[in-house]
């Protein structure tokens, strides 16, 4: 199946040349999660997510209004009309992002497609052995996953996350039960800078203790819980990630969008290697 076939058409845009203000533009992103930016021939040439915006405005010294050049990621991450769904999962994995724009040879935007959409697409598939409701997340997660403990500053959780290039951070205590998770992108927030350059901030504040900004009492699934239930979760509360608990409330696992979407994208491959050859006419 084609990009073409699954991206969203209408696509919301801002121009380069326009201004954003913290108050009046967060309202933009009720509704979307990243936006991509355009220049006057409606090629992409920057993307600006809710995060970002919260960055500068929060910046010392920050201008009431700030261009979006001066705001926008680049270069941007995008992918043909006419790529494979395979090729967008391979993108979002190997870049850690959550959404493409689709855009002609000439970089003309033409449609974006999320991870939402790649979800709602490849868990049409029935899998070998049973329905899709079967599956459980021991089965997709990634089994002991790095943590930090509640004693850890945002330093550590800097460095763990920059070193193991992950997005979730799990906060555990002594027994390994879970307190919170931190996440790349709270961090670069609170930081107010990109994590590869965060050894340029204050020592003070990388030395704050990392469970001031934990999400407490994360929403978590069971090692049982089926992956029809997980894709309701990720829908519902519109996360990244999970993490997975034992029935004794011990971490064992992390399972994100993207460890789904690769194994969805597996399955799909191998359903279509075992389908039987259609005969020669």
């Amino acid at each position: 199946m084609r990009i073409a076939d699954v991206m969203t058409r209408n696509v919301y845009t801002i121009r380069e040349w326009e201004e954003l203000g913290l108050t009046s533009d967060l309202m933009r992103f009720r509704r979307f999660r990243h936006i991509p930016v355009v220049d006057s021939h409606d090629r992409v040439v920057g993307m600006v997510a809710r995060v970002d915006l919260v960055e500068a405005a929060s910046a010392p010294g920050n201008p009431r209004l700030r261009p979006v050049y001066d705001v926008m990621r680049r270069p941007v991450i995008t992918v043909g009309p006419d790529a494979e769904i395979e090729d967008a999962v391979r993108l979002m994995r190997e870049n850690q992002i959550h959404s493409l724009p689709v855009v002609e040879e000439d970089g003309r935007l033409v449609g974006i497609v999320t991870d939402s959409d790649l979800l709602g697409v490849l868990s049409g598939q029935r899998l070998p052995g049973g329905p899709l409701g079967e599956v459980q997340a021991a089965k997709l997660m990634t089994p002991d996953p790095i943590t930090i403990g509640e004693e850890a500053t945002l330093g550590d959780a800097a460095g763990a996350i920059l070193e193991g290039g992950f997005r979730h951070l799990p906060v555990v205590d002594t027994d390994y039960r879970l307190v919170g998770m931190i996440s790349e992108r709270d961090l670069r927030a609170e930081l107010g800078t990109d994590l590869l350059d965060w050894t340029t901030v204050e020592r003070t504040r990388l030395d704050e203790p990392v469970v001031n900004l934990i999400v407490p009492s994360p929403v978590t699934v069971r090692t049982h819980t089926p992956l029809a239930d997980i894709l309701d979760i990720f829908a519902d509360e519109r996360i990244g990630a999970v993490p997975v608990l034992d029935d004794e409330d011990r971490l064992v696992g992390i399972l994100s969008y993207v460890d789904v979407l690769v194994w969805l994208r597996d399955v799909a491959r191998q359903q279509e290697a075992e389908a039987p050859a259609a005969p020669a006419p």
